[in-house]
């Protein structure tokens, strides 16, 4: 067999780092694009890592301090013959809803491509997009999304963080297809669709840890928690769509993969009270809420495809829910 080399960005996240404790599971030779040393070292000395890395030398870092640079990932895809690129800038309250929120994450996209397109060993190139980037906003429950959609370019100025986020992950949507269009890459180009990813967290090994990633949004419905934004339906479970990304590893998997679920965010309460009876009587969990808006999209065709079966709502709930409680068992009493 020719050597596999595998590009990963982003997997100091919650969706990355399952990717990487999966693909060095499965045998490859793993370089994972870093912003910082401190990122690196929390990877390379983390148990689950450890031992899947084992005594081999399958897994190497770089370091791209900053994903918007020009030219920012050549060193790290020399060589290489296949690249999953979840890296994406943080949307943050404090940033500019345009510089620092929807050009970036349009810019870093760009990045990737320009620098991908100079490698010749490359043979695939995986994006980890959103199950927004090809949804109208707001939402239209009469229009079925399904991984082929594609929507307009959302016109600014926007509102708040939630509009320039979503409309950012529409613009990089297009940018990418027209790049592809445009450049008719050598290699093949592959794109991954996740909702709202929730699951049990890998990474974890505290309680704050585990309120890192997107599973904090998740926290609001069991700690008491109203958050005043409605959030689009859609989700996924993490190990669900980190196998989607090995799927899209292989040969003839499809260039648009789907990776969500219908789901109602309140409708988790009744899973906790089914599944945590104690937790809820001894006032542990308590009933948050977030109310849902809509979005239908269709994951059938990467079902069938793959001959996949999704994780429901129920197993999410139950799985993060459980990790929460194991976390917060651990933590000192005060």
């Amino acid at each position: 067999m020719s050597s596999r080399i595998l590009l990963l960005t982003g997997g100091t996240g919650l969706i990355g780092f399952r990717v990487l404790l999966s693909v060095l599971r499965e045998g490859w030779t793993v370089r994972a694009a870093v912003r910082s040393a401190s990122k690196a070292d929390f990877l390379a000395k983390h148990p689950l890592i450890v031992a899947a890395v084992g005594t081999t030398n399958k897994l190497s870092f770089v370091e791209v301090p900053d994903i918007c640079a020009d030219n920012a990932y050549d060193e790290a895809v020399k060589g290489v013959t296949h690249i999953i690129h979840l890296a994406s800038p943080i949307p943050s309250p404090e940033l500019d809803l345009v510089t620092g929120i929807y050009e970036p994450n349009v810019k870093s996209i760009m990045i990737m491509l320009e620098c991908a397109i100079k490698s010749p060993s490359l043979k695939k190139l995986i994006f980890t997009t959103s199950a927004y980037a090809n949804t109208p906003f707001p939402p239209d429950a009469s229009f079925t999304i399904t991984p082929d959609s594609r929507v307009p370019n959302m016109s600014g100025p926007f509102d708040d963080m939630v509009t320039a986020y979503w409309a950012s992950k529409v613009a990089s949507l297009n940018a990418l297809d027209l790049f592809v269009e445009k450049n008719k890459p050598s290699f093949d180009v592959v794109r991954i669709f996740p909702g709202w990813v929730f699951g049990r967290d890998d990474r974890a090994l505290t309680l704050q840890d585990f309120h890192s990633g997107t599973n904090r949004v998740f926290l609001s419905l069991i700690i008491g928690e109203e958050p005043p934004l409605h959030r689009p339906s859609g989700t996924v479970h993490v190990y669900d769509t980190a196998k989607l990304h090995l799927l899209a590893l292989e040969e003839g998997a499809p260039s648009s993969i789907g990776s969500t679920i219908p789901h109602v965010f309140n409708d988790a309460w009744g899973i906790v009270a089914k599944h945590f009876p104690k937790e809820v009587e001894e006032g542990i969990l308590t009933k948050g809420r977030i109310p849902t808006i809509t979005v239908p999209w269709d994951s059938s065709q990467t079902a069938s495809h793959f001959n996949f079966v999704f994780r429901t709502w129920e197993d999410i709930v139950v799985d993060t829910t459980s990790q929460y409680l194991e976390l917060l068992a651990k933590e000192p009493k005060p």
